[in-house]
């Protein structure tokens, strides 16, 4: 067993530590009133927070459902909500103290909820995967675990988690956060849980990364992608990692795992389509992208203001063209349909309205 790292409930009762936690969780959320109220008063809710730690006095908030419609997996999803105090400063708090414990020894390749590894790090890795290494990208294996979340055990996690952290206080804190989901598994929505549900298949990493026949492998939080040359290879390398997930995790591998030559269909991963000779934007995201652009240039024609979600909207999606040979569609949708100059302008004069009013 590796050196485990004490100390990190200590850690957290500084007072300059949980201002800092505090500003960092607040970042994009100042619109929110539970934010609002905590940033207004922050000096005092240092304080509150100091004396909760250091009197053990946590007891985390039961969290309210919510429904919401994700649209990159066109499904609903129900994630817990909870208020930014305690709760959201208290996940913050054992993130930032328990975030380097965590990362040493993660897969490089594990790209999803960790700051500088989002979906331009994945798609960096694939392209070069597929540049410079053909013959060792012939194949791929395409797989994902049958609800991940709701899975998760939570005290295996903390076991897991124990095999790196010996504070018997924090992991406790940890265990109360994570068992206070009233659903089976661990909550959709917690900050903490994403950084834990990535740690949980540390192991499933080195395995992968160990089998005969796999040269290439990346994952997206539970959207595991893995390379090799030979389809019997990766058909065995399946049923280990199928295996390992039952009887190490309690997981269960989705059915629709897929086995595929790279250039008959490409690599549906992370919005792009990737192929050894070009990159394509997923269909779905390409239609969108299209009747957005239609739609944008309907109101201009028309002399309609162009809202600001409408315009920060297409930027967004103009921006994912870049990562994908798509110059043909770029210019026919959006530079003779739409005025990209335009659309910035909208962006900037909202931003320099809420400097304005919030000032």
């Amino acid at each position: 067993m590796p050196k485990r790292i004490g100390f990190l409930y200590d850690k957290m009762c500084d007072k300059v530590f949980i201002r800092t936690a505090i500003l960092e969780g607040a970042v994009g959320k100042h619109k929110r009133a539970d934010v609002k109220a905590v940033l207004e008063d922050l000096d005092g809710y240092v304080n509150k927070t100091y004396e909760m730690l250091v009197n053990r006095a946590y007891v985390p908030t039961p969290p309210r459902s919510k429904r919401i419609y994700d649209k990159t997996c066109q499904k609903e999803r129900t994630i817990q909500i909870v208020p930014y105090f305690p709760d959201g400063i208290m996940h913050w708090l054992c993130v930032k103290a328990m975030r380097g414990v965590l990362m040493r020894g993660m897969y490089r390749w594990s790209c999803a909820s960790i700051p500088g590894r989002g979906n331009k790090c994945a798609w960096s890795y694939v392209k070069r995967a597929l540049k410079k290494d053909p013959k060792g990208t012939k194949y791929c294996l395409k797989m994902d675990i049958k609800s991940y979340y709701p899975s998760i055990r939570p005290k295996r996690l903390i076991w897991a988690l124990a095999r790196k952290i010996k504070d018997k206080l924090f992991l406790k804190t940890v265990y109360s956060i994570v068992a206070s989901n009233p659903d089976p598994g661990i909550a959709v929505g917690f900050y903490i849980n994403q950084w834990l549900a990535n740690y949980f298949l540390e192991p499933l990493d080195r395995l992968i990364c160990s089998l005969p026949g796999v040269k290439h492998y990346v994952r997206n939080m539970d959207d595991m992608v893995v390379f090799g040359s030979s389809k019997r290879d990766l058909h065995r390398a399946r049923a280990k990692i199928s295996e390992f997930l039952l009887d190490r995790l309690s997981l269960v591998l989705k059915g629709n795992w897929q086995v595929f030559p790279v250039d008959g269909r490409g690599v549906d991963f992370i919005g792009y389509r990737f192929f050894h000779s070009h990159t394509a934007l997923r269909r779905r995201n390409f239609l969108r992208f299209i009747r957005q652009c239609r739609r944008v240039a309907g109101m201009a024609a028309d002399g309609i203001a162009i809202p600001f979600h409408e315009a920060s909207g297409l930027l967004s999606r103009a921006g994912s063209l870049k990562h994908c040979d798509c110059a043909g569609a770029k210019r026919r949708y959006l530079d003779e349909g739409v005025s990209v100059g335009r659309l910035k302008r909208v962006v900037r004069e909202h931003d320099l309205h809420l400097r304005l009013t919030t000032a």
